[in-house]
């Protein structure tokens, strides 16, 4: 199922992007009116998806999280010349979904921390296909196309838990507020082919790796409820000329051991091969869920 790609898509991405981080910003915030934090190295937040005290002093803790992204793709692309517009909903992914991996991983030991993210997807998506540089020759009309789509994502990094302040003032335990900074790097991998039913079908490979830095905070909404958000940006120019991935999600602890979480991500890029053979626009954006058991 297309949907035409207006000129202002671009605009709009980084509007809610803005309006992503404000909201992050707007939480991370609020507590610092109160003026408290507790001492550094007593306790750390919890990963996305937890609602569980991160470990104390030298004590190592890991978290594995297995997830769901049910994700729409939006894919402007650019290969040799020939540029496909692609919108692919989470239905039609679904049907032609070949493989998916999606984890998360974080050790914590005090304030410091690590994590990695993988991602790998393999689909197809019908869109319009158009050639945007003439080679000399009459330009043919547009047409329609398959682009099947091989990419891996592997996000990976550290970070630091800058304070913890307390919600239950009168009883001075219980709920909390934590904010963490991440730094670290997203890699990219993508095998991009233009299938036109003739003659042209061009592809691509294409591998990069973003810098990024963000931010996350987590607040307790009750002793067993907590909501997360997380944001960061990235390229720079270095892999992509510029990316950013924003995320939030409310849950629920069972067990000492054992959490569930539901949420929204998204996640773009825009990225520009050195030959200008290939250009890459993707969007990417979805409900997610997924269980984090903690050992």
């Amino acid at each position: 199922m297309l949907r035409p790609q207006n000129k202002g898509d671009t605009a709009m991405q980084r509007t809610k992007m803005v309006l992503l981080c404000s909201v992050v910003l707007l939480m991370l915030v609020a507590p610092l009116a109160h003026g408290q934090t507790a001492a550094p190295g007593t306790s750390a937040p919890a990963a996305p998806g937890t609602n569980k005290p991160a470990p104390q002093g030298d004590q190592w803790e890991f978290r594995f999280t297995p997830y769901f992204w049910a994700t729409e793709i939006t894919s402007k692309v650019t290969v040799g010349g020939y540029s496909a517009t692609v919108n692919t909903y989470f239905p039609d992914i679904w049907n032609h979904l070949n493989g998916a991996v999606l984890f998360n991983f974080e050790g914590q030991k005090g304030n410091w921390g690590f994590f990695v993210d993988p991602i790998y997807l393999q689909l197809r998506g019908d869109g319009d296909f158009t050639r945007t540089r003439g080679l000399g020759l009459v330009a043919p009309p547009t047409r329609n196309l398959t682009l099947t789509l091989d990419m891996s994502i592997v996000e990976f990094g550290g970070f630091y838990e800058v304070g913890k302040w307390p919600l239950d003032w009168k009883q001075g335990k219980g709920r909390s507020i934590t904010l963490d900074l991440l730094a670290g790097g997203r890699y990219w991998y993508m095998h991009t082919n233009l299938d036109t039913t003739s003659p042209i079908n061009p592809t691509a490979y294409n591998n990069f790796v973003d810098p990024i830095i963000g931010a996350r905070t987590k607040m307790d909404v009750t002793d067993k409820l907590s909501l997360s958000l997380e944001g960061d940006v990235g390229g720079f120019g270095v892999g992509s000329d510029f990316s950013w991935n924003a995320q939030g999600s409310f849950a629920y602890q069972f067990t000492p051991k054992i959490s569930a979480f539901a949420g929204y991500r998204a996640l773009y890029v825009d990225y520009k091969a050195g030959t200008s053979r290939a250009r890459y626009d993707e969007t990417m954006q979805g409900p997610t869920a997924g269980v984090t058991i903690t050992f």
